[in-house]
């Protein structure tokens, strides 16, 4: 019996596919906000993508600590004390999402950051 060997054509095409498929992938956006936090929890409206059944933000950073939430929600809700921040403590909340998406920020007293 003979060992399979693929024709080259179908090596080309499998590896042309994969390439195609990492330049489409978006690449993440990061927004950032700062600002005083005022003892209340942190809001953040999480969006579903345009025609798909995912959610826009894959992860959030505060003062660079990873914040634990259910990202698979519309809303994201979070207490900054639970992670050993304390009220008055100057924030910088990081937010990575998909490039096709814009979560919207709710909680008063941060402001935008841009690049």
């Amino acid at each position: 019996m003979r060992p399979f060997n693929p024709p080259k054509q179908y090596i080309f095409t499998i590896i042309f596919g994969l390439l195609v498929i990492v330049a489409t992938a978006g690449k993440p956006k990061t927004s950032y906000f700062t600002g005083k936090w005022d003892g209340n929890m942190v809001q953040i409206n999480n969006p579903k993508r345009a025609n798909k059944n995912k959610f826009c933000i894959k992860k959030i950073y505060v003062n660079g600590k990873k914040i634990k939430a259910n990202y698979k929600s519309q809303g994201i809700e979070f207490d900054p004390s639970a992670y050993g921040f304390e009220e008055g403590q100057e924030l910088l909340i990081e937010i990575i999402s998909k490039d096709d998406c814009e979560p919207t920020f709710h909680s008063e007293g941060f402001i935008p950051q841009r690049d």
